[in-house]
């Protein structure tokens, strides 16, 4: 009987053993995905300073806008400026008028930019309200009154302006000539604009009226 049982028990755990050795494996868990490296910061760099606009006198000098000397006619004066001109006046059909500008085409917005005296058919002055270019000694609207009197010292004479508490700066060139720079200010002595010319035109206050 205790044989029969022993044998019995033998079965037993080799049929035990058998069903252990047939079951499938089970599958090895999924690696988790590596994590990706976190992109490296970029540098840190401070913004560039805009660059100051510096006067350039083969453009703007006491002589005239480039290659167009004050005397020039309005053909030298397009070919001078490179872009389209329209001549305009305060009043009438412009070029039959003694004095007229030739201004840009398109006008900016907002202000002139920059516009060309014609008076008995030719060159004698022009004029900046912006910071299209730097007049000589790198002055820019919005500047003021001290930096144009550092700039030329002994050459500024100051003149009261005619409708408001401001100046006209009128600048001689320098080693002498009879064109003039005149810088015009308001009542806190800001550049408002500026122009260069002959006279008399280059005094004209009220432009070609």
């Amino acid at each position: 009987m205790k044989k029969m049982f022993a044998l019995a028990a033998s079965a037993l755990t080799i049929a035990v053993s058998l069903a252990a050795c047939s079951r499938a494996p089970e599958p090895a868990p999924t690696p988790a995905p590596a994590a990706e490296p976190a992109p490296a910061p970029e540098p840190a760099t401070s913004p560039e300073a805009p660059a100051t606009l510096k006067n350039d006198p083969a453009v703007v000098n006491f002589e005239g806008f480039g290659p167009a000397k004050f005397g020039a006619n309005q053909e030298q004066v397009r070919m001078a400026w490179g872009r389209p001109l329209e001549a305009s006046n305060e009043a009438g059909d412009p070029e039959s008028e003694a004095c007229y500008y030739l201004t840009p085409d398109p006008a900016p917005p907002d202000r002139n930019g920059i516009n060309f005296m014609m008076e008995e058919g030719k060159f004698v002055r022009y004029s900046v309200d912006g910071d299209l270019y730097a007049a000589p000694g790198d002055i820019l609207v919005g500047m003021t009154e001290a930096d144009v009197l550092a700039k030329f010292p002994g050459r500024v004479e100051q003149q009261p302006h005619k409708y408001t508490d401001g100046k006209y700066l009128v600048v001689s060139p320098e080693g002498g000539g009879e064109s003039r720079l005149v810088f015009e200010t308001d009542e806190k002595g800001v550049i408002e604009r500026w122009r260069i010319g002959v006279p008399p035109a280059v005094h004209y206050v009220e432009g070609c009226l």
